[in-house]
């Protein structure tokens, strides 16, 4: 492992000029240019430049959000490297430098935490309707097992919402129109209330038509946030934040591999994709599943947060309360087979922190306490074999965290972190697993038989762990810092319905990194570089795969569930080499580029054949002697030991360059365009080639004018230039062997934007 960080530090030395920075600056005539201008970021719980936080982080402004037209999570994509965000079904999974997870049901949880303003939200659907007056997104890599909450062991992104503003009457609003009938608007506006008052009102409408023949990859939301501010003294502050989105429409879709009409995109319900589904093998008159239109999504999120701040003089106070309640009611044939589910959770978490400096040292120590209940009706029919799953589910977690910096010298600083946290969950769960097993006897038309096998779960379990961070950083100049840590990260189990070991142990992960942030020239040059070395032991993968659903005098009974096991081992290694550069105030290049060695040590999982076929896996399959749910149904074991991890590109690049053309009394033109390059990556576990994304390179160009006031801009827009067909995500038919259903990232959009501030 030094070997590697030794050898990953000089490769970053090597290739720094290629580096790259998701960071915007404004247009800036060129008397006026000084220099790049700093980011603040919260990452640490505390406020610092980005450039002297010693952590692998990437920052993106919200006006680059706007800019790119990000409205949902699955754009996040196109602007950090290291991220990787598929839809599944009204489902986010988010990847980070391969670590993820393919949650796609109510038991599911993210290996990435997602957090709004301080708050961990915990459903995977969560990351819907957020994504509108934002100050910035935060991308924190590697286990965040210190200073954050639950399930961060691949990262954290951080969404932080634009506050109100003592003593400011302002607003902005943009509206866009688009190809698909895009049309989306968001705006803010915020008042003064006194002297020590201020509220801000936000909101966003997104629509447009889908992406897909029959309708489906649609969008349909709209969401509004209120804060209001107090500094009740010079000494105490708050924020109240409440918001609410609904997000509808057809929801996303999926299509049969390989493509039947070329870079057409052929949604489910399509003729042609339902004729070549219905002619796989097994044919009518085994049942089927025929996917129509009547797809949809009507989720609503509501959240409540409170953020206090106090200084206590000795130290600084920060307690935010919050709520936050999540409705889902979709219906999706994204995966070839119908998806209906009615989910209803609730969470409520409670953070107190205390911050301080004393000498030479900085810290914080804090409590975190967080409870969800979740009640779910899950239906996944398949025609020839089905799951009903009605389900009751309760998490409970606590824990004690405290890190702090303590500067040896003026140039040289120590820092080191240790959380406690103790996770309870329950699960009271009724299954049904509905397997086809014939027909009935002497019957004409032939009428099928579906049995109903019920299993019954009530079951609490408890996990704690402790988590730690120690690291060192050293200011090699007066903008040049050096930084190296080893953090450590971990993941509760996993519940799901079985009779028996109906849940994971948790997964663990060790990351040992090396880093360099640095200005040069006159602060016009950035470069930072990071090295990287996880240690990723028992990885939850989730999977549809057997568990015991019944025991019968000659032995357990096996059927198919989404279940999470922990079937995996991984080493995670590469470097990433980051460049901002802008030489004038009129021009910015900006690069980003990843290297990514991500591969299985181990890898075994256990495969549901329903026909009883060997199951259509790119690894070493073997049967077992384990009884299927039905007569014909086989359960073999799968090997993809060496293999990588899926969403792990070995190599991804994003290249930007930004031109600003002075117009005098004209105002100015601003010319952009970015572009992405990605390496091939594989989209599950199966490891086929129909569910393997190629390589491949994706752009987009924006022209905006500015009036010389500042305050109107209007923006000519294309994104996905060359009209890419990019996977977003694969899965596999469980009733037809080797039907794969691939989802797609959006194609060539474009469009008009015009944008006011006041």
């Amino acid at each position: 492992m030094k070997k590697f960080l030794l050898t990953g530090a000089a490769m970053a030395c090597a290739i720094m000029p290629f580096a790259a920075h998701a960071q915007t600056n404004p247009p800036q005539s060129d008397e006026q240019y000084t220099g790049l201008e700093d980011i603040v970021v919260t990452a640490q719980r505390r406020e610092e430049n980005l450039q002297r936080a010693a952590i692998a982080v990437s920052a993106v402004a919200g006006e680059t959000l706007t800019e790119q037209s990000i409205t949902q999570a699955t754009d996040l994509t196109r602007l950090v490297p290291a991220l990787q965000v598929a839809p599944a079904a009204s489902f986010t999974q988010i990847y980070l430098r391969g670590v993820g997870t393919f949650g796609a049901n109510a038991f599911a949880e993210q290996g990435v935490a997602f957090n709004l303003d301080g708050v961990y939200l915990s459903r995977p659907a969560a990351p819907a309707g957020l994504f509108y007056d934002l100050e910035r997104l935060e991308v924190l890599k590697g286990p965040q097992g210190t200073l954050y909450g639950r399930n961060a062991t691949g990262g954290a992104v951080n969404v932080i919402t634009a506050k109100p503003r003592l003593g400011e009457t302002s607003g902005n609003l943009t509206a866009e129109y688009g190809n698909f009938d895009a049309i989306k608007s968001s705006g803010a506006i915020n008042l003064p209330l006194g002297d020590r008052f201020a509220f801000r009102l936000a909101g966003q409408v997104a629509q447009h038509d889908g992406y897909f023949s029959d309708g489906y990859d649609d969008e349909d939301t709209w969401a509004v946030r209120g804060q209001l501010r107090g500094d009740f003294n010079d000494a105490v502050n708050a924020t109240l934040s409440i918001d609410y989105a609904n997000v509808g429409g057809m929801g996303s879709g999926g299509t049969i591999m390989p493509l039947l009409d070329g870079d057409n995109r052929l949604g489910p319900s399509d003729p042609r994709v339902v004729a070549a589904y219905v002619a796989r093998t097994p044919t009518a008159p085994v049942p089927q599943v025929i996917a129509d239109g009547n797809g949809y999504q009507d989720n609503t999120f509501l959240g409540i947060a409170t953020t206090i701040n106090a200084d206590l003089g000795f130290a600084r106070l920060t307690v935010i309360p919050a709520y936050r309640k999540t409705d889902l009611d979709f219906r999706s044939f994204a995966s070839s087979f119908l998806i209906d589910v009615e989910e209803n959770s609730e969470q409520s978490s409670l953070e107190a922190r205390l911050a301080g400096d004393v000498g030479n040292l900085t810290w914080v120590v804090g409590a975190y306490g967080f409870s969800e209940s979740v009640d779910a009706n899950q239906n996944f029919d398949q025609g020839s074999n089905g799951t009903r799953i009605f389900s009751d589910l309760k998490t409970d977690s606590v824990a004690l965290f405290g890190q702090g910096t303590y500067s040896v010298t003026d140039r040289f600083r120590v820092t080191g972190g240790l959380r406690y946290t103790k996770d309870t969950k329950g699960q009271v769960t009724e299954a049904h697993t509905l397997p086809f097993v014939g027909f009935v006897a002497g019957v004409f038309p032939l009428r099928p038989i579906i049995l109903d096998i019920r299993s019954d779960t009530d079951a609490e379990i408890e996990f704690e762990k402790v988590t730690y961070k120690a690291g060192i950083e050293f200011d090699a100049g007066q903008s040049s810092l050096l930084y190296a840590s080893v953090a450590t990260g971990f993941k509760s189990g996993v519940l799901f319905p079985a009779q028996v070991n109906g849940f994971s142990a948790p997964e663990n992960m060790t990351a040992f990194t090396l880093g360099s942030k640095n200005r040069f020239l006159d602060n016009t040059l950035q470069l930072n570089a990071e090295a990287f070395y996880w240690d990723y032991k028992d990885q939850q993968v989730s999977h549809l795969g057997p568990v015991q659903v019944a025991s019968t005098p000659g032995g357990p009974v096996f059927g198919p569930i989404f279940l999470t096991e922990n079937a995996g081992a991984a080493t995670i290694a590469g470097a990433e080499l980051e460049m901002v550069f802008q030489p004038t105030g009129t021009d910015l290049f900006s690069a980003n580029l990843q290297y990514l060695d991500a591969q299985y040590d181990e890898l075994k999982y256990q495969a549901y054949s329903t026909t009883g076929a060997a199951p259509s896996i790119g690894c070493t399959v073997t049967p077992t002697t384990q009884t299927g749910a039905s007569a014909a149904a086989r359960i073999y074991n799968v090997d993809c030991s060496g293999r990588p991890l899926v969403n792990a590109p070995k190599w991804s690049l994003q290249l930007g360059y930004e031109k600003t053309l002075e117009l005098g009394d004209s105002g100015r033109l601003i010319l952009s365009a970015d572009t992405r390059l990605e390496s091939s990556r594989y989209l599950s576990i199966d490891y086929l080639e129909l569910g393997r994304q190629d390589a491949y390179m994706m752009s987009n160009a924006r022209v905006t004018w500015e009036a010389p006031s500042g305050g109107v801009a209007v923006t000519g827009f294309v994104n996905n230039i060359e009209d890419e067909l990019v996977f977003a995500n694969s899965f596999q038919s469980p009733a037809k062997a080797g039907t794969i259903y691939n989802q797609l990232r959006p194609p060539r959009t474009f469009g008009l934007r015009v944008s006011f501030k006041m």
